[in-house]
């Protein structure tokens, strides 16, 4: 290649990079034009959506002019639904109604079909922020969206609802947990969080998740029924926690059958306990039987103390100090001649923390 086309290219290169940083401002420019030209249309407006949204409009007067208004278009109501995810009760509602008066929520439904996933989304956290339990049907409906970020605002929208979401919606939200065409499914952190806010709704779909072929809605329905404390799922937890090929649903079901399990339950924890169970979920169980106590617990707990895993005989150090009972134990060992160095220096160290968190207690 000669220096001449050499030099062409460089000065391609160098004209392409140009007109992109000009792109970028021009850009910029816009948006901050765009901005100004938003606020300056909301400025003669926003008495009015203070006065709603402090819940200091009596008479109604400011909803009305707001659902009135022609001027500011779309921004007023890209103002109002983000003035509802920071109010509550009758501002809310007053809001809601200036928004129904405007036809955003008619522009909101309308705009689920959108090809723009943007538009979707933002039109299915409008109806989320309704609290509406009508929108029910349409906020499952967009749980089975071509987008994946529509999915998730679908499931925190079906959340927000709570427990008048139904127990349908509960069951929508567990099948979006499974992985379809290629593409993730409904995250798992999103579908606990809208499981658990969804209440009692949830037991019986959480019930049918512990028995789902995808090991994402079972390890979902696992950690539901533990921190929602569905007692009637126990029986099925124990088993997962024993025999699911799946370690972290294994995990999960140990660590909430530590909190909804019975009395009986505490041996098959501690068996999970052995040595040739996986690290994760030893450390699930020593966890769970922390949270359960009792005297076979205890005993279970001090068993690993020495164990070769000395990040488990912490596990179980920390998981004896959750009970009076495990508390003495602790005592008993530190100051017993033939406790081994090693769990020694787990149950030292424990008490030690124990000791500074009672002195600061004091101290407050």
């Amino acid at each position: 290649m000669t220096q001449g086309v050499l030099d062409e290219v460089l000065v391609a290169v160098l004209a392409l990079i140009g007109l992109l940083a000009l792109v970028v401002v021009v850009s910029r420019i816009r948006i901050r034009r765009n901005a100004v030209r938003t606020l300056e249309r909301l400025a003669p407006l926003r008495p009015d959506l203070l006065a709603v949204a402090a819940g200091e409009d009596e008479q109604g007067d400011a909803r009305r002019r707001l659902a009135g208004d022609r001027s500011a278009g779309p921004a007023l109501d890209r103002a109002v639904v983000d003035l509802l995810t920071k109010v509550r009760g009758a501002p809310a509602d007053a809001l809601v109604t200036v928004l129904r008066e405007r036809n955003g929520v008619a522009r909101a439904l309308d705009s689920l079909e959108a090809r723009s996933s943007v538009r979707r989304a933002r039109a299915t956290r409008t109806l989320g922020l309704l609290r509406d339990p009508a929108q029910v049907t349409d906020l499952v409906r967009m749980l089975d969206d071509r987008s994946g970020e529509v999915r998730i605002v679908a499931a925190r929208a079906v959340g927000a609802l709570g427990p008048r979401a139904g127990a349908s919606a509960a069951s929508a939200v567990l099948r979006a947990v499974r992985s379809r065409r290629s593409a993730p499914g409904v995250p798992a952190t999103v579908a606990m969080g809208t499981l658990t806010q969804l209440g009692v709704e949830a037991e019986a779909a959480v019930a049918v998740g512990l028995e789902d072929a995808d090991p994402g809605v079972r390890n979902v329905a696992a950690a539901v029924a533990g921190h929602s404390l569905f007692l009637s799922c126990a029986p099925r937890l124990a088993i997962l926690a024993a025999t699911d090929p799946d370690r972290t649903v294994r995990v999960s079901a140990t660590e909430a059958l530590g909190t909804v399990g019975r009395p009986g339950d505490v041996r098959a924890i501690a068996r999970l306990l052995a040595p040739d169970e996986p690290a994760s979920v030893r450390g699930a169980a020593a966890r769970a039987l922390g949270e359960m106590g009792g005297i076979h617990a205890v005993e279970a707990l001090l068993e690993v103390l020495a164990d070769d895993d000395r990040f488990l005989a912490v596990t179980a150090a920390n998981a004896l100090a959750q009970s009076g009972d495990g508390r003495g134990a602790l005592v008993l060992a530190a100051a017993d001649p033939d406790t081994p160095e090693s769990a020694r220096s787990a149950v030292t160290g424990v008490l030690q923390v124990l000791e500074l968190r009672d002195a600061t207690r004091g101290a407050g």
